[in-house]
């Protein structure tokens, strides 16, 4: 999708379009989970490889196959431009700190059709466009009428799937497609700059829509630092890592983050990690530093009550829980810590609030845990 199509389409301009796309046809594809969006697909992308691989491994399976390392921020990018053993597209493979994978960018230089892939046309008809590129302007006052490239994304619970696709009458092109772990999805985005060198972009665009270049903005290093932070504390790539989060959101933060609310959740979540690891102390106070950024935040003040309970502190704790809960009543979380909280104080009012818990909490994949939990704990209180 190296927009050399675009000597065939001329020049790109970027206008954000929000809107649906109606589902037609059967769907071929194999059930699915009904919480995630159709993914199915008949095209290979990444092939034998996977995303959170380490980078020896992709590169012993390039052996004999000429590609290039250049930096990425911290971490490293290896390229692979077409060639004559493999001319159909280019391929971008990114890597963190860790040298896992979190990203991949194909890009299709004459457009792949859509024809021999009948599961991946499927999906996208099922999808809703993220965005739309208006391909020259000028042709909206000719009779032929504007081109465009539809944005779709979709992806699973850890990962996200783009694709870019130019919209003809009848032969759908693929121009780009990418995939990465989430917490990096808006560094590897398809319609960046990087990957479409032909695009130039509207300064009108729609809020929400495609932004200006992530590594050209003085933060990217805080950005991509706060992504591995991200990764590393969630378990992106199968086991949460605590002390790598702690030490990518220090980062982060020195690095400079001029999102404002993005430089509390650095704090929020750094704290996350370091209560992982034993140290309340300085969870409490990242915590705080993260409520002078955003004070009414119902999360931020969550998890600091959480911290002061942990610490003997439950008047405490129990009041920010209260106050979270003012300003997002059915928060899920509050209202299982302040449950937690009141069972030295008051027995009957924790049971009530395990159960409005339990209601809040009700076909939450993440809470199936906590619902075990508190379904068993709400069972021991009314026989005591």
């Amino acid at each position: 999708m190296v927009i050399t199509a675009a000597k065939h389409v001329g020049q790109w301009i970027v206008v954000l379009w929000l809107g649906l796309l109606t589902a037609c046809g059967t769907p071929s594809a194999p059930p699915r989970d009904p919480m995630l969006p159709p993914s199915a697909s008949d095209l290979e992308l990444l092939g034998a490889a996977h995303l959170c691989d380490a980078e020896g491994t992709i590169v012993k399976r390039w052996e004999g196959i000429r590609y290039q390392r250049v930096p990425w921020g911290t971490g490293e990018q290896l390229q692979r431009l077409a060639q004559s053993g493999q001319p159909d597209h280019d391929r971008f493979y990114f890597f963190n700190d860790e040298q896992r994978l979190v990203g991949a960018v194909f890009r299709y230089n004459q457009g792949l059709s859509l024809k021999p892939y009948p599961l991946l046309r499927q999906t996208l008809s099922e999808l809703m466009p993220s965005s739309t590129f208006y391909i020259d302007p000028t042709q909206l006052l000719s009779k032929e009428g504007a081109k465009s490239a539809v944005l779709y994304r979709t992806g699973d619970y850890t990962s996200t799937t783009q694709y870019l696709v130019l919209e003809t009458d009848g032969d759908p092109a693929l121009l780009v497609a990418s995939l990465a772990i989430d917490p990096y999805e808006q560094l590897l985005s398809s319609y960046r700059e990087t990957f479409l060198p032909g695009l130039n972009r509207s300064r009108s665009a729609t809020p929400g829509g495609p932004s200006l270049e992530a590594d050209q903005r003085d933060d990217f290093l805080g950005l991509q630092q706060f992504a591995r932070g991200e990764a590393a504390l969630f378990g992106s790539c199968g086991t949460a890592q605590p002390a790598i989060a702690i030490e990518a959101y220090r980062q982060s933060i020195q690095h400079g983050l001029t999102d404002e609310a993005r430089l509390a959740e650095a704090h929020n979540h750094m704290s996350l990690a370091l209560r992982d690891q034993g140290h309340l102390a300085d969870a409490q106070r990242e915590l705080e530093q993260a409520l002078s950024l955003r004070p009414n935040s119902p999360a931020i003040i969550s998890n600091l009550g959480r911290v002061l309970a942990e610490q003997h502190q439950p008047s405490r704790a129990i009041e920010l829980f209260k106050r979270a809960l003012v300003l997002r009543p059915n928060y899920a979380e509050a209202r299982f810590n302040l449950a937690k909280s009141l069972e030295r104080i008051d027995t009957r009012r924790a049971i009530e609030e395990y159960e409005t818990y339990l209601a809040l909490a009700e076909g939450i994949r993440r809470e199936a845990k906590r619902i075990k939990f508190v379904l068993e704990r709400v069972r021991q209180l009314k026989d005591e």
